[in-house]
């Protein structure tokens, strides 16, 4: 056979990638020899903690078919998928992590709780410290380009302090910029809910006046659905995305803000690379799947305003 002959082997086997950019339901990809040795080693810049729970490429000899003729799909012009600087593993708290984007000019954006990186996350500008076990994920954004592919690496950590019960509100009053602990309070699934539909939301810790409890933890906080995308054929992920408004402390509404995104796993994402030769989805992609915001999910909001609350 001519050793411009592409092999065939089946893409999550190959292509290391996150969750959200990898699961592929069964279908194969075609890649020349050239870029197989390439994706056996484009995680080398990744450090592992440990040998636990690593996420290694498959070794490129492992192909298991020859197929005869390219079938590339057109280049999508996403961004280049960021790489995380520590691979998944067991570690010690304390540590640092680093996001590097594909190029220059890439802005990345980050979670570490689960919910799902977009415009709306955290703006990578340097080291993240990693204090307490976390799921971290992140998307890169380049000029006149789609989204990245999502990155992803979990860490399960030892030895971290245990985070504070409770926020200060010097004089009764939580000032703006203070940030609250949340936690969801029921179900939201994308194949039910419709956009402006209510979330339901608990505070995660107490309010503090000196030793006094004026907001208790267990208050209710209330978010709005601003989207909701159904799953759909040839792959397409659910999502739901809310924005947190206000927590009802007493009689005293305080005003909050956030933007939270959780989005299913995309299997047409493997498309998104930047060598128009480098991979092909073969066959229609099966239904996508929906995805379903669970009581006991935290996440962070910020109060927008100086509020007295009443003790």
């Amino acid at each position: 056979m001519r050793s411009t002959q592409l092999v065939l082997v089946v893409l999550c086997g190959v292509i290391s990638a996150p969750p959200g950019a990898a699961q592929v339901m069964g279908e194969a990809v075609q890649i020349d020899k050239t870029s197989v040795q390439t994706l056996g080693s484009k995680d080398k810049g990744a450090t592992p903690l440990t040998t636990k729970g690593m996420n290694e490429a498959a070794p490129a000899s492992e192909a298991v078919e020859i197929a005869d003729a390219p079938r590339a799909l057109p280049d999508c012009r996403c961004a280049g998928q960021p790489v995380i600087s520590i691979r998944s593993g067991d570690a010690l708290a304390g540590f640092e992590v680093s996001i590097a984007g594909a190029t220059s000019d890439a802005v990345i954006y980050y979670t570490t709780d689960g919910w799902t990186p977009t415009e709306d996350s955290t703006w990578y500008t340097g080291p993240i410290h990693v204090g307490a076990s976390m799921r971290l994920q992140a998307i890169a954004e380049e000029p006149q380009k789609l989204p990245s592919p999502i990155a992803e690496a979990s860490y399960v950590v030892t030895g971290a302090a245990a985070p504070t019960q409770s926020v200060a509100a010097p004089d009764g009053v939580l000032r703006r910029g203070t940030e609250l602990r949340l936690v969801t309070h029921e179900d939201v699934s994308s194949d039910e809910a419709q956009a402006g539909d209510a979330v339901a939301l608990q505070l995660d810790e107490d309010v503090m006046a000196g030793d006094a409890v004026i907001v208790p933890k267990g208050s209710a906080a209330r978010a709005v659905l601003t989207r909701v995308a159904r799953a759909g054929a040839n792959g397409k992920p659910g999502e739901l995305v809310f924005q947190v408004q206000s927590l009802t402390a007493g009689e005293v509404t305080v005003p909050l803000a956030a933007t939270l995104t959780l989005a299913a796993p995309d299997p047409g994402a493997q498309q998104r690379v930047a060598n128009a030769s480098l991979v092909h989805v073969s066959g229609a992609l099966g239904r996508g799947e929906d995805v379903e915001i669970t009581p006991g999910m935290r996440l962070t909001a910020r109060v927008t305003a100086d509020t007295a609350l009443k003790r």
